[in-house]
């Protein structure tokens, strides 16, 4: 077995901690070393990860934070000629910028770069008319809204027989607007904000989209007055 060499670990801001973790760790016990930048939102969680990496006993400059915004520092680490792979876990179009920059072949480069990429998702809950409509209804609800819905898993869509369509869309409903949505510190809240402005700004088209194309049955409500909250919403 022949390590690659140096890795660019480029990790998401939704679970900063345990895909990053994870990603870095599996280049360093597999011989690898690694330039690990964080998503620019939530550098400071991957700052305290290498305080432990270091207390532990690291050696130094086995993994190396390299914070920064991604056209700026992804890029660059992408395309450096002494890079070999790139492991990556983030959304489908910059999932598809990295392949792109890593297929060229740089000057001073003498290998193909690797890229492993794992971009986003369009999850399905499919319900049949023999399923455990009420196990359906809450897990419809709690797969889209868990996280603020903000991770690859969550349900998307659900397709439901048309036999238990109308009980298992209403009791959704139901369930959907027993969620409370406000600050996460608080108690029996269920939903916190999204990420930053410009993650309630994609929720919030999305939710026009739906307005255009379907209709709102549940929320379809945003406030980004003291914050960046969305009310859950289910289109139908």
């Amino acid at each position: 077995y022949i390590p690659l060499g140096v890795g660019v670990i480029i990790s998401p801001w939704n679970f900063p901690f345990a895909i990053m973790a994870g990603m870095t760790t599996a280049a360093v016990v597999s011989g690898n070393t690694v330039l690990l930048k964080p998503a620019s939102t939530t550098p400071v969680v991957a700052a305290k990860f290498m305080e432990v990496l270091e207390e532990a006993g690291l050696p130094a400059g086995v993994v190396n934070f390299v914070p920064g915004n991604g056209s700026e520092v992804g890029d660059y680490l992408v395309d450096h000629p002494r890079t070999r792979f790139v492991s990556f876990t983030g959304s489908r179009d910059v999932g598809i910028r990295i392949y792109e920059r890593a297929a060229k072949v740089n000057p001073g480069q003498i290998w193909l770069k690797r890229v492993i990429a794992e971009m986003a998702g369009k999850d399905t809950i499919v319900v049949d008319k023999e399923a455990d409509l009420e196990l359906a209804a809450k897990s419809i609800v709690a797969s889209a809204f868990g996280f603020s819905g903000q991770k690859c898993s969550a349900c998307s869509r659900a397709v439901i027989h048309e036999d238990v369509y109308d009980h298992v869309l209403n009791r959704a409903v139901e369930v959907t607007k027993e969620l409370t949505v406000g600050n996460p510190d608080a108690k029996d809240i269920n939903m916190g904000p999204v990420n930053d402005q410009a993650a309630f700004d994609k929720v919030m088209s999305y939710v026009a989209i739906g307005k255009e194309e379907g209709k709102i049955v549940s929320g379809g409500e945003g406030d980004d007055s003291t914050g960046w909250f969305i009310q859950p919403t289910i289109v139908a």
